[in-house]
C-alpha cells in the first residue's frame, strides 16, 4: 500500500511539470485564477480544470484543485525520551501521506459552493498515530455556501458565508489553518467578510473539528470561538492589524486542574514583510473566568529582520523574542496561563512546545541563493515564564511535570534548527527541516531529560 502511494504521487509530479502556474494559497478557497477568463488565455495542462462553464450559463463556472503530499520524518528521543505507555522508541522514521480535493462552485456570481475532501494516513509507526493531528481515513474538511451581498459593482465587497471553512489570521498565533501537521484543522461557523480598497474584516461564530482516524466520523467538541479581525493599510508597506477573539470551553485544564472558561483576547500586530528591515511585533491581552479564577494573560511577540537585497545570495540576519505568561500563583485566584486557542507550529515540531508559559530569545540567519531556495537557521533559547506552571503543547494539552512531580527551574532547552525550502515551480515544494534540542534543568528534573532530534522532509504538490 506504501508502494503504491509513493508511485502514484510520482506520477502526479511529473504530471506537473508541465502543468502552468496559478495564484495557489494556504487557504484553498483563496485561489486565485481569474487570469483564466480572459478570452485571450489559452488553457493548457491543468488549467483546464479551472473555470469550466456550468450549464449553459456563462456567469456559473466550477474548477477543481487538490494537494498530494508526502512526508517522511525520523525523531529520536520524542519529548525528551518521555514516551506515552507501552509506546515503542522506533528511530527508523514514518511516512505521513496526505491527499486533498476540492470543487468550487460559482452560480451568477452571487453564491459560491465549496467542498474539499481529505485522506491522511501514515505508514511505519509501530505506536498509535497522534490523536487528531496525523490520520484521517476520509473526511469532508471544508464544506460551505457563500453569498456575495451588496451592490454587484460595489467597490465595498460583503460576503456571508455558512458551513465548514479554515482560517488563518495575522501570525496564526491564535487561529491557525494548522499547516505542518498532517491534518490541518476547520472549524463549523458562519463568517461576516468585507473588503475595501484599504482594509479587510472578519466576524465570526464557530466551532472547532475534531478529526477521528476512521472514514466520516469526525465531530465537535464543546468549544466556541468568536471575534472579529481588522487589518488596515493594505495598500502600504506598513499594516496593523487590531483584533478581539472570544473562547468558551469546558475541555481544558491547567496545572491538570480542569473546568469552564470564557476567555476573551485582545490583540494587536504592526508589521511590514515588504522592505529590507522586516518587521512583526504582535501583543495580545486576555481576561475572564476559569471557574472562579479570573484570568489575566499576556503573549509578546517580536520579530526583525535585515535583508541585503543588493548582494550576491541576499543575506538575512535576525532576531525573535516572545514572553507569554503562565500561571504565578497556585492559589490566588487568579489564573495567568496564555491559552494559544488553536494556533500553529509556533516552535516547530521537534518537541510538544505550544506558546504557553514559556519565553524564548531566537537568532536568525538565512540566505536566498536563487528565486527558488531559502535556507534558513535559527537557534531557539527557551524559558518558562513562571515556574509554578508546566509546559503545553499548540492544542493546550499539558506535558510536563507529570502529577506529582516538580521543579523549580525556568531553563526548558535550546533549539538548533535548520530549514530548506525549494519551489520547483507554483506547483511543487520541497522542504526540509532539521533540529536538535539540547535539554536543560527543567526538562531534566520533570523527565528522563534526553537530547531530541527531529528530521523532516517533504515533497508537496498543488494544483
Amino acid at each position: 500500500m506504501r508502494l503504491f502511494y509513493i508511485l502514484f504521487f510520482i506520477l502526479v509530479v511529473s504530471m506537473s511539470l508541465k502543468a502552468q502556474p496559478g495564484s495557489i494559497k494556504n487557504l484553498r478557497y483563496m485561489d486565485d485564477f481569474s487570469y483564466l477568463l480572459k478570452d485571450s488565455t489559452s488553457k493548457k495542462g491543468l488549467e483546464k480544470l479551472k473555470y469550466r462553464k456550468l450549464f449553459k450559463d456563462t456567469n456559473s463556472y466550477w474548477s477543481f484543485g487538490g494537494e498530494v503530499r508526502e512526508w517522511y520524518e525520523v525523531r529520536v528521543n520524542p519529548n525528551f525520551g518521555d514516551l506515552p505507555p507501552n509506546s515503542i522508541a522506533d528511530y527508523n522514521g514514518s511516512l505521513q501521506h496526505r491527499l486533498m480535493f476540492h470543487a468550487d462552485f460559482q452560480f451568477n456570481k452571487r453564491i459560491r459552493g465549496f467542498i474539499q475532501l481529505n485522506n491522511t494516513l501514515e505508514f511505519g509507526n509501530p505506536n498509535p498515530p497522534i490523536p487528531e493531528i496525523i490520520v484521517d481515513g476520509l473526511g469532508v474538511h471544508q464544506l460551505f455556501v457563500e453569498w456575495k451581498l451588496g451592490k454587484r459593482n460595489s467597490k465595498l465587497k460583503q460576503n456571508l458565508r455558512v458551513g465548514r471553512q479554515e482560517y488563518s489570521f495575522g501570525n496564526e498565533l491564535l487561529l491557525s489553518s494548522r499547516e505542518g501537521p498532517n491534518n490541518r484543522i476547520a472549524f463549523d461557523g458562519v463568517t461576516y467578510i468585507q473588503n475595501s480598497a484599504n482594509s479587510d474584516i472578519h466576524i465570526l461564530l464557530a466551532t472547532p473539528v475534531i478529526i477521528y482516524p476512521n472514514r466520516f466520523d469526525n465531530q465537535h467538541v464543546n468549544e466556541f470561538i468568536w471575534g472579529a479581525y481588522l487589518e488596515l493599510n493594505k495598500k502600504k508597506s506598513d499594516k496593523i492589524d487590531a483584533y478581539y477573539l472570544g473562547m468558551f470551553s469546558d475541555r481544558r485544564a491547567y496545572n491538570y486542574i480542569s473546568g469552564e472558561q470564557h476567555r476573551h483576547t485582545l490583540g494587536t500586530r504592526f508589521w511590514n514583510h515588504q522592505s529590507k528591515i522586516y518587521y512583526d511585533v504582535e501583543l495580545m491581552y486576555q481576561t475572564g473566568a476559569f471557574n472562579e479564577q479570573l484570568i489575566n494573560a499576556g503573549n509578546f511577540n517580536a520579530e526583525v529582520r535585515y535583508v541585503f537585497k543588493n548582494t550576491k545570495w541576499k543575506p538575512m540576519i535576525g532576531l525573535g523574542l516572545s514572553y507569554i505568561t503562565g500561571d504565578f500563583h497556585a492559589n490566588d485566584r487568579q489564573l495567568n496561563t496564555f491559552d494559544s486557542f488553536f494556533p500553529k507550529p509556533v516552535y516547530g515540531l521537534a518537541t510538544p512546545q505550544g506558546p504557553s508559559n514559556i519565553a524564548h530569545i531566537r537568532p536568525i540567519v538565512g540566505f536566498e541563493p536563487s528565486e527558488s531556495l531559502f535556507v534558513n537557521f535559527s537557534w531557539y533559547y527557551l524559558s518558562r515564564t513562571s515556574n509554578q506552571d508546566g509546559t503545553y503543547t499548540p492544542g493546550m494539552t499539558q506535558v510536563r511535570p507529570m502529577p506529582g512531580v516538580t521543579s523549580d527551574k525556568y531553563a526548558v532547552g535550546t533549539q538548533y534548527s535548520l530549514d530548506v525550502f525549494y519551489f520547483l515551480n507554483k506547483n511543487v515544494t520541497f522542504i526540509t527541516f532539521l533540529s536538535y534540542v539540547k535539554p536543560s534543568a527543567y526538562i531534566k528534573e520533570t523527565g528522563k531529560g534526553l537530547h531530541t532530534f527531529f528530521w523532516a522532509s517533504t515533497l508537496q504538490f498543488k494544483f
